[in-house]
């Protein structure tokens, strides 16, 4: 439920005085809905709300800006239905939060302002005492700690599901054609003419057998010289245009001419070419593992929150 700790520090962070303008003239105790006995009120649903009005208000108008909203009163709505549901199943469960990790929260929050004052007066600024913004972060990690028990914990990923997967979908791990480069690189500078010329005599150099790691050393301003100029697996598309349409031609232990671009010179030695291909499975098994194990857990989320919903005395006020 990271979501939701997202909107409070946005709540928290922005739109200062007008956010707080707004909320002093919505803010209510009007019910909207009753969950197994606990009450969601209009002020619940104003203070995740006024951020999205003022981002609506400067976008949409007129009837469009009203059925914004509404969708996002109704979505809102929801989310502090599935909220209270996932809070009353932790008390029900004795679960707990140290107050060490609301601390943290609190003081990560801190970091964010220069002075302990201007933290305080924006709280004060938004009608938020810092007991009550403990428990936002107390609750929220409370959901998180629900969830984790009670879906994510039970969530297993066999290998041969993911196996499957790879079968399934082979397109996600095709590996394009890929080229190992190793570059000399002279700056383009106040005489254009003797760089050019001084590539030119590198090139001649390589060409009649000098190495060219100790070109490299020698002549190159690149970064990458204290790597011998190894610039490592590239896949196609990764370079420049006129560079791919070169390097790309040769074959491993071959150089290229030098070649202008907009900085400057490069002379590039193939060191090796690989073929397209396909991920091998023990490669991409731990990504297709984290691929499953999310939509996993939005499934059996969504599953487990219809189930509290189904026994749970939920009534939703008619506006």
């Amino acid at each position: 439920m990271t979501h939701a700790r997202t909107r409070l520090v946005v709540f928290v962070f922005c739109y200062c005085l007008a956010v707080n303008c707004y909320a002093q003239n919505t803010f209510t105790q009007k019910i909207l809905a009753v969950v197994n006995g606990e009450a969601i009120t209009q002020t619940d649903i104003d203070e995740l709300l006024s951020p999205i009005y003022l981002q609506y208000k400067n976008t949409y108008s007129g009837e469009e800006l009203e059925k914004k909203l509404n969708t996002a009163k109704t979505d809102t709505l929801n989310q502090l239905i599935e909220d209270k549901l996932i809070l009353q199943q932790a008390q029900k469960n004795k679960l707990t939060v140290d107050e060490k990790e609301i601390d943290k929260l609190i003081d990560d929050l801190k970091s964010n302002f220069k002075t302990e004052q201007e933290f305080e007066d924006v709280l004060a600024g938004q009608n938020i005492t810092l007991p009550e913004l403990r428990k936002r972060y107390r609750d929220q990690s409370l959901i998180k700690k629900t969830i984790a028990q009670q879906v994510v914990g039970k969530i297993m990923i066999t290998p041969s599901e993911i196996a499957a997967y790879y079968e399934a979908h082979p397109q996600e791990f095709r590996i394009p054609e890929q080229i190992r480069l190793r570059s000399i690189f002279l700056g383009i500078n106040n005489n254009e003419t003797e760089v050019e010329k001084k590539a030119t005599e590198i090139y001649n150099l390589l060409s009649s057998g000098a190495e060219f790691v100790e070109m490299v050393e020698k002549y190159s301003e690149a970064p990458n010289v204290v790597d011998a100029g190894d610039m490592g697996l590239l896949k196609k598309n990764a370079l420049r245009e006129e560079i791919q349409n070169v390097v790309f031609q040769l074959n491993p232990g071959q150089i290229t001419k030098p070649i202008k671009t907009n900085s400057g010179y490069y002379i590039f030695k193939v060191e090796e070419k690989k073929e397209p291909g396909m991920s091998a499975l023990p490669e991409v098994q731990e990504k297709i593992r984290k691929i499953l194990f999310s939509e996993r857990v939005k499934i059996k989320l969504a599953e487990w929150l219809e189930k509290l919903k189904a026994t749970a005395f939920i009534e939703v006020k008619n506006e």
